[in-house]
């Protein structure tokens, strides 16, 4: 399972989804959202097999690069 926490959501509000790819979407939809309101925000995706054994260290980070492309970079 791939649990995404954006901004400053606890690691207990992360968002769980079944691909990476359907993660990344969901963040991509709140990024650019709130991009039109010149607010910027980043984001984490957690690896694992259920809530219970997610760990605060991330897999990967996102955010949304200058030219509003998503970048996702291996933590």
């Amino acid at each position: 399972m791939y649990f995404l926490r954006i901004g400053d959501d606890h690691l207990e509000q992360a968002v769980r989804f079944k691909t990476k790819s359907a993660a990344l979407d969901y963040f991509r939809a709140v990024a650019e959202h709130l991009i039109r309101f010149d607010q910027r925000i980043e984001a984490s995706v957690h690896v694992a097999p259920d809530r219970d054994q997610v760990v605060e260290y991330p897999d990967w980070v996102l955010s949304l690069g200058p030219r509003g492309g998503l970048q996702v970079q291996a933590a």
